[in-house]
């Protein structure tokens, strides 16, 4: 499970790389404040939509493991807890998206 979760992980290293080098190329002067912001905006609405993600995979990872756990308390147990972690982190991705686009609204003013 933590090998699969590291590869997840180094998975998105490129993706996450890709879209800084978009968000810079596309930035006409990065000496300037608003460049700097939507750069950074970028790189945290990224983040946002990845916890996202991960938070619907380990959902469905812990139906799985309910789904198996064949009676055996502990795994039960085990499957809760990740479902729960999972619910918590998709909250927390949807209150970080708030929250950003409530900023973003106040700062660069779109």
């Amino acid at each position: 499970m933590q090998k699969t979760k590291e590869k997840l992980l180094w998975g998105l290293v490129p993706v996450a790389s890709a879209d800084l080098t978009t968000a810079a190329g596309s930035a006409q002067g990065v000496a300037k404040g608003t460049d700097v912001i939507g750069i950074a905006l970028k790189f945290i609405n990224f983040a946002i939509i990845a916890i996202g993600v991960l938070g619907v995979i380990m959902f469905i990872v812990a139906g799985f493991l309910y789904m198996t756990a064949g009676g055996d308390q502990s795994k039960i147990d085990r499957a809760k807890s990740t479902m729960t972690y999972a619910a918590v982190g998709l909250a927390v991705a949807v209150l970080g998206y708030v929250v950003v686009a409530t900023v973003q609204k106040y700062i660069v003013g779109g």
